[in-house]
Parts: C-alpha cells; sequence; structure tokens
C-alpha cells in the first residue's frame, strides 16, 4: 500500500472491522483483508493505493466525474471529488500527477493545495454562498 499523507479527513478508510491501518498491520483473516481493500479503494483523496505482489496497482475502474463531498457528521462542507483519472491543471500551467481519485481544496485554507488536506473541518467551512446549504445537500456524497 502507498500512503502519501493527502488526507482529506472523508473517513472512508474507517470500517466496521476496523480502520485500515490496523487492518494492514495486524489483519486477522481474509476478511481484513477485504476490508482494508474496501477501504483503500473506496478513500476520494487517493491518499491511500492498493498494489498486488506484482506492483500492479489495485484500482477500480471509475467513470469520469467530478462532484462535491460533505461532511455533516462535522457540520462542515467538504472538498471537490475527482474521479476516474481526470487531469488537474494549475494556473500556471502544471499538470499534476494523473490520479484515480483525488480531492481538491474548496475552502481555501488547505496548506497543500490545489489538494485537500482536511483544513475545512478546522476553519468550519459551511459554504461559498451565504443561502447554500452543504451538510446533507440532495444529490451530494457524505462522508461516514
Amino acid at each position: 500500500m502507498r500512503d502519501d499523507d493527502r488526507c482529506a479527513f472523508a473517513r472512508f478508510c474507517h470500517s466496521d472491522r476496523g480502520q485500515v491501518g490496523r487492518l494492514i498491520r495486524n489483519p486477522q483473516g481474509r476478511e481484513d483483508d477485504a476490508a482494508a481493500l474496501r477501504c483503500v479503494q473506496e478513500c476520494p483523496a487517493g491518499r491511500l493505493t492498493a498494489y498486488d505482489k506484482e506492483g500492479n496497482e489495485l484500482e477500480p475502474e471509475l467513470d469520469q466525474t467530478i462532484s462535491i463531498l460533505q461532511d455533516p457528521s462535522e457540520d462542515v462542507c467538504g472538498p471537490i471529488y475527482v474521479q476516474g483519472r481526470i487531469p488537474i491543471e494549475s494556473a500556471d500551467g502544471e499538470v499534476y500527477e494523473v490520479r484515480n481519485r483525488v480531492t481538491l481544496c474548496r475552502c481555501g485554507a488547505s496548506d497543500n493545495k490545489p489538494f485537500c488536506d482536511a483544513r475545512h473541518v478546522q476553519a468550519r467551512f459551511t459554504a461559498i454562498e451565504p443561502d447554500a446549504e452543504c451538510p446533507a445537500e440532495p444529490g451530494n456524497k457524505t462522508a461516514d
């Protein structure tokens, strides 16, 4: 598994069998292996990437989609979720590594722009427009 520390605090790395780190370091059987892989593949930030023994990336095929993640458990609005290997290019033309899953900052507080580093929680980011509602908006994905 690769961990690039690019965390959006979406908590998809937590399962009913435990947190992904524990599942990988101390698996209790095939069920833990499967749960760990599922957690890794559901990480919207792309922080975690799984590989087989031959070094092949174990990534699901994802449709190219851009959506907004919400975090009603923290009562904040989350990042922009980009999936399906959509290229990300900066305003000055720098093209970032193309990834299957990334989260982009929309609160402006990330120290790792354009990527989300979960500072939207600390910043208590709620909306760009004053009348917009973020947590639990229909059609938006929510973190567990």
